[in-house]
């Protein structure tokens, strides 16, 4: 693509680089339009002799040829497109899921001129049924791209898994969850907890099926617990007191009954004292006080993961403090 300024004579079927006002300051002509005869007479009646254009190659792509190009090549079962409009395609979720970013491979794709793709952070809950279901959008800088470049960017985008996919919840996930306090408190762990904790569920396309509630006792929350897992595929523990060591009752009760792995903290704020553990079928996400609320906060990051399966290491409980600051995110405006 050249870039030109050439005689309003000289300039048909080439595309006019900037916006042009007529006397009164009023865009007459959007910058990006296909120059035509009846565009060349409106020019030169607003008394224009030369006007800045770019100039297509033989080689070159035109930007909403080549967004729909790469957008088609990016898409999956899950996701659809929107209609392409100067050289921009939005991505969005055809179901409700968490979505997965191949950041090496979106950094390499970002990395050739001309070719933006920009997403939603890793492991976003979108969909339909969710706060939104755009999950990214395709941006052609240029008027045109070289079609040696569209075509590096289209090896990168057909290999499958995809750059952005997204990953369906699955219908039909049980979830239990377990009250562990002082008898006086077990009516109030009930209220607070119980609410927010099904409306999430049902977001994610779980369903809670059984609750009990014990005292602060290693025995009696192992026995609990035991008896929830047999019918759930997650068990969510809320408690008096949040866990704040590896050697808390809750935890030693969990490892009493066979758990393979338990951790204790998160970088994340608020819900800086989550707890995890697992055994070979379930998972057991033990809930920090921040989770009597629907303001976003780490079950939020978590509980769609566990519920579709996934086995968090430490390593990825760690990798969470980059953006983990959600309440100071949130007072800024950023709740995405």
């Amino acid at each position: 693509m050249r870039l030109e300024a050439r005689p309003i004579s000289d300039t048909l079927g080439t595309i006019l680089m900037h916006n042009a006002a007529d006397a009164a300051g009023t865009r007459s002509l959007k910058k990006g339009t296909r120059l035509t005869e009846e565009h060349l007479a409106q020019l030169a009646g607003m008394g224009r002799t030369t006007v800045d254009v770019a100039v297509l190659e033989a080689d070159d792509v035109h930007e909403d040829e080549a967004a729909v190009t790469l957008a088609t090549a990016l898409q999956t079962d899950d996701l659809h497109l929107s209609r392409p409009a100067g050289g921009r395609v939005n991505l969005r979720a055809r179901c409700d899921g968490l979505l997965e970013v191949d950041a090496d491979r979106l950094l390499e794709l970002n990395m050739i001129a001309g070719i933006t793709l920009g997403t939603r952070r890793q492991h976003t809950v979108v969909g339909p049924n969710q706060e939104t279901d755009n999950i990214g959008t395709l941006k052609i800088i240029p008027f045109a791209v070289p079609r040696s470049h569209l075509d590096r960017a289209l090896e990168l985008a057909r290999r499958r898994p995809g750059i952005v996919e997204v990953r369906p919840f699955r219908p039909g996930r049980r979830a239990a969850m377990l009250f562990v306090g002082e008898p006086t408190v077990h009516d109030k762990l009930r209220d607070t907890f119980l609410p927010p904790t099904r409306t999430r569920l049902e977001r994610l396309g779980a369903t809670l099926v059984d609750t009990e509630v014990v005292i602060q006792d290693e025995a009696a929350i192992g026995q609990a617990a035991r008896r929830l897992m047999e019918s759930s595929d997650v068990l969510i523990i809320a408690g008096q007191t949040s866990i704040m060591d590896e050697d808390d009752t809750t935890l030693r009760a969990l490892r009493s009954i066979g758990a393979e792995m338990t951790l204790c903290g998160a970088p994340v704020e608020p819900g800086n004292l989550l707890a995890l553990a697992y055994f070979p079928r379930t998972a057991v996400l033990c809930a920090p006080g921040c989770a009597q609320s629907l303001k976003r906060n780490v079950v939020d990051l978590v509980l769609p993961r566990l519920l579709l399966g996934d086995r968090l290491e430490r390593r990825d409980i760690a990798a969470l403090g980059l953006g983990g600051f959600l309440a100071a995110a949130e007072r800024g405006g950023d709740v995405s």
